[in-house]
């Protein structure tokens, strides 16, 4: 691999077979850049993101559920995701009640698309630790980026302050702490094709598509 910083990791374990592996970041770290790119390569991804938005979506009983749960985050009968994001980011409490409202069914859906998909298969999850998807993974691979790009990448992307995107890199559990409970890491703060190309050859080799290098 280009930087060769997983390569005697990957030397140990090669030959076993590995069903799920489990992908990781926090906000901003470029996880959904990598989950492209897997995409492109060839590789199933079942993503905790887009099952949210899925299952939370307009017009759903899931709505209807965080509508009753945070009146403070709806607006002319509908959800205020923006609202929402800002009540989770400041208060734990109110954190600690959206994680009971979704997690569960959030998990029970991703249970039934792996049963339902013929492995490998990547699971995309920010949350994989703090939840019990991680027990689900036979690997985990974890997106790391410096704490001071990711608060400019959110900023850039969400049209918000600084002090907000760190709020919001704050709610979620430490990179140090994520980087440590996976098997693999690759950082992001390099040109974004040396990225996507280490984390499709460290997937293929962990899927035993390919020796690692």
């Amino acid at each position: 691999m280009k930087y060769k910083r997983n390569a005697r990791t990957l030397a140990a374990s090669f030959g076993k077979a590995h069903n799920i592996i489990g992908l990781t970041g926090g906000i901003g770290s470029g996880k959904t850049v990598a989950t492209d790119a897997l995409r492109g390569a060839g590789f199933t991804v079942i993503d905790a993101d887009e099952i949210s938005r899925e299952l939370f979506a307009a017009d759903t009983i899931g709505e209807k559920t965080l509508i009753a749960a945070f009146p403070q985050a709806q607006k002319n009968g509908r959800l205020d995701r923006a609202a929402l994001r800002k009540a989770i980011s400041e208060d734990v409490a109110e954190r600690q009640k959206l994680n009971e409202c979704t997690h569960g069914a959030i998990t029970a859906e991703i249970k039934r698309r792996i049963a339902e998909t013929a492995p490998p298969v990547v699971l995309s999850a920010p949350l994989l630790f703090e939840t019990a998807l991680a027990g689900l993974c036979d690997q985990t691979v974890c997106i790391y980026c410096p704490r001071e790009i990711r608060i400019r990448r959110i900023s850039e992307r969400d049209g918000i302050t600084e002090e907000s995107a760190e709020r919001m890199i704050e709610a979620q559990i430490p990179d140090t702490e994520r980087a440590t409970l996976s098997d693999y890491i690759v950082p992001s703060d390099v040109p974004v094709n040396d990225f996507t190309e280490e984390v499709v050859e460290l997937f293929k080799a962990i899927c035993n598509v390919g020796k690692p290098k």
